[in-house]
Formats: structure tokens, C-alpha cells, sequence
């Protein structure tokens, strides 16, 4: 029994060990940024090593003990429930919350497609990067079935706003903050929500990047897809209530029968 709790230790101090190198190797990366991000892929398959070292070992109990102590050492909050991961990820990069969540995902993408550390590097690579993985990879179906809508109703906006053009809301007079040459594009417009809920128009914007354009055509998407969601959520209560009197109605009946 002491020979099983000192093997234990050794690994659970093994792999601390390894964590440790991983942290000053983090910090020569910050300070010489590598903008090919060669060096933090590297770091986050140490994490993938680490993890693949403790997890599900009889001395990942130690492992979690000597985790949790040092980064309570380090004036670092541990939350209960923390998985192994991002224990992990946050004592190598000490980061903000965010960003440990976002590589602890990545790293989880890892994991459950068995991906082998060796191989980490290169699979980010060819996957596109960490942001791309978080995003796709490591979406629930139920996000990527939300994203797919929006996308689907963005289009249907550009649709609505070129037929829309026939029916303009209003027409601002010409004014120089925008340039003549700009008529082949979208502008923005800001105004000033009255008591009634009419909008005073109170100038154009001047400059209006495409990303702002597409910002706001976003913006309108995600409102229309809110305004169907709740008329849809209305409808369904009311057909709920009616279904429920239907119901009484015919126990009544039955009463009286």
C-alpha cells in the first residue's frame, strides 16, 4: 500500500514536473511572440501530454490536489467541479478566463477524436487554427443549427433590402459627409427613437465599412429570427390553452353526461 501511494506521487509530481517546463517555455513565448503560432500549438500538445499522462490514472486524485494547491499558491481562483483540462490550461498559461476556456475546448476537440500528441501541431494546422476548431469542431449541433439560420436569414435580409429599394422608408436629403462615388453602396444612418416609436433620422454616417454594413444586416437577421421565435412561442402558448380548455370542457361534458 505505501509502495502503490509512493508511485502515486511520483507520477502526479511527474507530470507537475512536466506542466512546470511547459510554464517557462510559456513565458519565452510571450516574450518573443511567435506570430506563426508554431510555439503555442507546441505548448497546448504538452497540455494533450499531460493530460493523456494523469487522466484516469490512479494518481490523478494527487495530481488534482497538487494542481489545485499550486494555483491557490499563485493567488489563482479554482472554482469547484474544474475539469482536468482546464486546470491544466490555466496553470501553464495563467490567462484570463476566456482564453483558457477557448484552448481547454480545443483541447477537448483533441481528446474525443483520439488525436495523438505527436500529431497535435500539425492537425490545428490543417483544421485552420484554434478559432476555427472552437468554432466548427467544437460546436454542439445545436449551434451549428443556429448558426446555419442565421446565415439562411442574413441572405434573405440582402434579398429584402434590394427589394426594398422600391419601397424606401424615406429619402435623406443630399448631404457631403457621403461621396457621390458611394451610391453603388450601402450606408448607415443614425436617428433618434421618438415617445411613439417613429424614428427621427438625424444624419448619415459618413464612412460605413463594409464590416459595419454587414454588422448591421447581421443585426437585423438575428432580430427578424427573434421576432418569429416569439410569434411562434405565442402561437404555441395559445394553442397549449386552448387545447387545455378543449379538455375541460369535455371532463365537464362528461360530468354532466
Amino acid at each position: 500500500m505505501k509502495v502503490d501511494k509512493e508511485m502515486k506521487l511520483n507520477v502526479a509530481n511527474g507530470v507537475m514536473v512536466k506542466l512546470d517546463e511547459l510554464v517557462v517555455k510559456r513565458n519565452k513565448w510571450q516574450v518573443h511572440y511567435d506570430r506563426t503560432n508554431n510555439t503555442l500549438y507546441e505548448l497546448l500538445a504538452g497540455c494533450l501530454d499531460s493530460y493523456y499522462a494523469i487522466k484516469g490514472t490512479k494518481a490523478e486524485k494527487v495530481f488534482l490536489e497538487n494542481i489545485k494547491d499550486s494555483l491557490q499558491a499563485r493567488k489563482l481562483k479554482v472554482q469547484e467541479g474544474t475539469s482536468v483540462l482546464n486546470l491544466i490550461v490555466r496553470y501553464v498559461f495563467d490567462s484570463d478566463r476566456r482564453r483558457i476556456h477557448g484552448y481547454a475546448r480545443v483541447l477537448r476537440v483533441a481528446v474525443k477524436e483520439e488525436i495523438e500528441v505527436a500529431n497535435f501541431v500539425e492537425w490545428v494546422k490543417q483544421a485552420g487554427g484554434l478559432e476555427e476548431i472552437t468554432s466548427s469542431k467544437g460546436a454542439t449541433e445545436a449551434t451549428i443549427k443556429k448558426r446555419m439560420t442565421l446565415e439562411a436569414k442574413v441572405e434573405d435580409v440582402k434579398d429584402l433590402l434590394i427589394e426594398q429599394l422600391q419601397h424606401p422608408l424615406a429619402i435623406v436629403p443630399k448631404t457631403h459627409l457621403v461621396s457621390a462615388v458611394d451610391t453603388a453602396e450601402y450606408t448607415l444612418l443614425i436617428g433618434k427613437m421618438q415617445v411613439d416609436g417613429k424614428t427621427k433620422v438625424l444624419s448619415v454616417v459618413p464612412d460605413a465599412s463594409s464590416a459595419m454594413i454587414q454588422a448591421s444586416i447581421k443585426k437585423i437577421a438575428e432580430a427578424l429570427i427573434a421576432h418569429v421565435e416569439r410569434v411562434t412561442k405565442e402561437r404555441l402558448e395559445k394553442e397549449a390553452d386552448t387545447a387545455k380548455l378543449d379538455v375541460l370542457n369535455s371532463a365537464e361534458l362528461l360530468e354532466a353526461a
